[in-house]
């Protein structure tokens, strides 16, 4: 079905009160044939040039000249080689200009400010596209300066509103009006000023009286925006550090004491130094005390209360938040492997006997090897509320590394071609017990090299150090 078609079907099921539209005053008739070619392209699934040519068309001979100048701009748009879409739109596109200028003069010689905005962006956008299709569209140039006049006009008179409105201390009601000024000239005049004042005034009022009820998560979280807006309202970056100092909470890393197994203080001492190096690094919200002399505390597994009266003492020299303690036991390296456990598989090979290519299967042994290696240690920490002796957090977790491999490896030397080889022999294996070979295949090239005990180390004490950062940025608070 075409288009034009499209449209007499939809006039049929408004035939009835199409006549009733006549009688009605002209902008409800206007507003009625404009739904009519509307909805007749949203039915038509209109998305080519030749459709909205064909629309713009209707529109026109109605005397709808600014819908009709849009249709033949968006055919363009659509399809630049469309000639008659061209013509039409110098033609019926000045007339809307025309229309468009008109209606800037009028309001502009009446006083109309925004009205007067409003079209002239219009006629601006409009001859914007149609320039950039090589269709350029007159319209008197003097309106320009005019369009200046308004925008200056339009700009003070929000300014002042602006402005009193801030001096009333009435904030988000000014908002409004600073950004209708934004919109054509961010700097004019005092509008940043004002802009800082309306937006920060508020939230470092208050922040204070969040500083004044000791609230300070909240300050911080109003300085913050203040900040965003500008780094020099008032004392804002003091009160800004204030509130963040006093959201930090200070704790104190101990070190276990000196382990009988060597291997088992390495790790310590390791961890210890990692630890310290994270805390710095990553924490924003916990300050590492590490510059007194308190260097121990009773070890985790230790479960006696001999430390209590030791923690008081500590947090009254140093005024920490909080104490970390740990140590490391049971430490475990394991090599596993390789274990060989001899199999065979068939290959394939193809005889020619005579005129005909006989296919037979030979049994050649292979290994399939496996091997593991891990290394492990019991991780046992606690984090202690300095003021109250409470544990915080604690666990004892297993901290494993481990590796495995597994694979193929021929018992003589193989230079053929892999995808001849089977784990079974297909000519005696029944097509049910037949499976998709090819990752029996693949173990022969897989990989076969464990991972050294010294990278399984790592990754076990990265998983420590992880650990750590959790219970910190969970617990301290």
């Amino acid at each position: 079905m075409n288009f034009l078609a499209e449209v007499k079907i939809k006039n049929s099921f408004c035939l009835a009160s199409k006549n009733k539209v006549n009688n009605k005053p002209k902008f409800i008739k206007r507003s009625y044939y404009i739904f009519i070619f509307i909805t007749s392209l949203v039915l038509a699934g209109c998305t080519g040039s030749k459709k909205y040519f064909k629309a713009a068309e209707r529109f026109e001979k109605q005397g709808l000249i600014n819908e009709a100048a849009d249709y033949y701009l968006e055919s363009l748009q659509r399809k630049p080689t469309n000639v008659e879409a061209r013509i039409k739109l110098k033609d019926v596109g000045q007339k809307h200009v025309s229309n468009m200028a008109s209606d800037f003069f009028r309001n502009y010689n009446t006083q109309q400010i925004e009205s007067s905005l409003e079209v002239f962006e219009r006629l601006k956008d409009f001859t914007s596209k149609t320039s950039a299709l090589s269709v350029n569209l007159d319209y008197p140039k003097t309106y320009d300066e005019d369009y200046q006049k308004v925008v200056e006009t339009y700009c003070n008179k929000n300014y002042n509103l602006a402005y009193n409105l801030v001096n009333q201390k009435k904030y988000g009601e000014a908002i409004p009006y600073i950004n209708n000024i934004k919109k054509y000239n961010g700097s004019y005049k005092t509008t940043r000023q004002l802009e800082i004042v309306a937006v920060c005034e508020p939230l470092y009022q208050n922040a204070i009286t969040c500083i004044e009820n000791k609230n300070y998560s909240g300050a911080f979280n109003l300085l913050t925006t203040v900040k965003s807006k500008t780094e020099s309202y008032k004392d804002s970056q003091d009160l800004f550090e204030l509130s963040k100092d006093e959201q930090t909470k200070d704790f104190m890393l101990f070190a276990p004491k000196s382990s009988s197994d060597k291997a088992e203080k390495d790790i310590e001492d390791y961890l210890f130094n990692n630890f310290n190096q994270v805390a710095s690094q990553k924490f924003a919200f916990a300050k590492i005390i590490n510059n007194t002399p308190f260097t121990y505390l009773p070890n985790v597994s230790e479960a006696s209360d001999a430390g209590v009266d030791l923690i008081q003492a500590i947090r009254k020299a140093t005024g920490a938040d909080y104490f970390y303690s740990y140590d490391v036991s049971g430490k475990k390296e394991n090599n596993s492997g390789p274990q060989k456990t001899s199999a065979r598989g068939f290959q394939e090979n193809s005889v020619k006997s005579g005129t005909l290519i006989l296919t037979e299967y030979k049994p050649f042994d292979y290994n399939v090897v496996k091997a593991n290696r891990s290394f492990s240690y019991q991780y046992n920490y606690k984090l202690i509320n300095a003021y109250n002796n409470q544990i915080v957090s604690s666990q004892s977790q297993n901290i494993t590394a481990q590796d495995a491999v597994e694979y193929n490896e021929f018992a003589k030397p193989f230079n053929g071609n892999i995808n001849s080889l089977y784990p079974y022999n297909p000519q005696q294996t029944s097509p049910v017990a037949q499976y998709n070979p090819n990752n029996w295949r693949g173990g022969f090239s897989a990989n076969s090299t464990l991972k050294t005990m010294d990278q399984l180390k790592e990754e076990a004490n990265t998983k420590t150090i992880n650990l750590f950062s959790s219970s910190i940025i969970n617990n301290v608070k």
